[in-house]
């Protein structure tokens, strides 16, 4: 006499499978009971798929590349660089599918040029015509915050000691996402979400410039700069030291100064602090609980990296978190303005014709590129 549970097994073992199931048990573990995959396996399907075995020697020969890169000149920093690497890896992922040249040299080649354009104008932005200040930030930060010291000193006297600890390594990590964040997120929204990427674009140049600008009309020294000079107690630019443990040579030379396009007193605003500021607000309204959290954390990280090593006052950050708040809401409006009026010239096309007395598609087909928002 079978029980219940003995029907249900049998039953079960006599449901016949299908092809698709038969398939995928051919791809399993050879005489396993668990239906996991092995390397092998995975490795097998995914080559014998044309689209697929492009991609994988697409990413092989990416990979190699940057490790060739890494022996020749250090690390890949550069904005350039990240960028041309982020444009390959678009290339790479998209070999699958068929590749979007003139949508990807139309979106990415302006930015690469709008960019290197910056690099170089920030370098000249360093022959000032008055300054460089320090006064304002000193002041703002010793008394303000209620310290009755700047920041940076305290922080160091608190937790910095030399031969370096774990959140040196921390903050320094912390610092340098802001050479590559915001263009993997370019790279991912152009792959995901087109119209939000040219968006969060637009906002990111918006803000650069307008930084640009401010380095021109307010050259500010950096807390470690003014420390050299007797203008703050002695403090340590602590990113260099932990360049220098690490034997980058490249990234550190590029870091303290070694070439042409470098500028020490482009200080206020801090966009290391207003980019994650920028990231934040874009993102948020349409953000679950557990990703604001996320979202909110890293412009805190980033600016307690930054007072701590030296390489802003807090004064910077504030300016900076305002300006992408600027940017976010006026740039937003600007964009919606924009948007608006392209649907609204579409639909006059489509309800007069294109001038040969002919009617278009329904108005009620004509939509925009994305959503229209005021704060990202």
């Amino acid at each position: 006499m079978t029980t219940t549970e003995d029907e249900d097994r049998i039953a079960v073992a006599t449901v016949p499978s299908s092809p698709a199931q038969n398939d995928v048990a051919t791809e399993r573990v050879p005489g396993s009971s668990s239906g996991r995959w092995t390397s092998s396996s995975w490795f097998a399907s995914h080559w014998a798929d044309k689209g697929s075995r492009r991609v994988m020697i697409g990413w092989a020969v990416l990979v190699a590349s940057l490790v060739v890169y890494y022996f020749v000149a250090g690390i890949p920093w550069s904005t350039n660089s990240v960028l041309l690497y982020v444009m390959a890896g678009l290339v790479v992922s998209s070999l699958g599918s068929g590749v979007r040249w003139k949508r990807l040299l139309l979106d990415w080649l302006p930015l690469v040029v709008v960019l290197f354009g910056y690099g170089i104008l920030r370098g000249y932005a360093s022959h000032t015509l008055w300054g460089p200040f320090y006064r304002p930030q000193v002041w703002f930060d010793t008394h303000v915050t209620g310290l009755g010291v700047d920041p940076t000193v305290q922080l160091q006297r608190w937790l910095y000691r030399p031969g370096l600890h774990f959140w040196d390594y921390l903050v320094w990590m912390c610092y340098m996402s802001h050479f590559f964040t915001s263009f993997i997120i370019m790279g991912v929204l152009w792959k995901t979400n087109h119209s939000k990427f040219r968006r969060y674009v637009a906002l990111f140049v918006g803000l650069t410039f307008i930084g640009y600008i401010t380095y021109i009309l307010y050259p500010a020294m950096p807390p470690w700069m003014a420390s050299q000079f007797g203008h703050l107690p002695q403090t340590t630019r602590i990113i260099d030291q932990v360049w220098k443990h690490l034997h980058i040579g490249l990234g550190q030379a590029l870091f303290a100064g070694g070439t042409q396009f470098d500028n020490n007193v482009a200080a206020m605003p801090s966009l290391h602090g207003a980019y994650p500021m920028l990231i934040c607000l874009f993102f948020w309204k349409e953000s679950s609980r557990r990703k604001r959290v996320l979202l909110a954390a890293y412009p805190i990280c980033m600016a307690f990296s930054l007072v701590y090593t030296g390489e802003h006052f807090v004064t910077d950050i504030f300016v900076g978190w305002i300006y992408a708040a600027a940017t976010v809401y006026f740039g937003s409006k600007l964009l919606n303005r924009w948007e608006m009026r392209r649907v609204r010239k579409q639909m006059q096309e489509q309800r007069y014709g294109a001038g040969d007395g002919t009617l278009g598609a329904p108005l009620d087909s004509l939509q925009p590129d994305g959503p229209l928002v005021t704060s990202g």
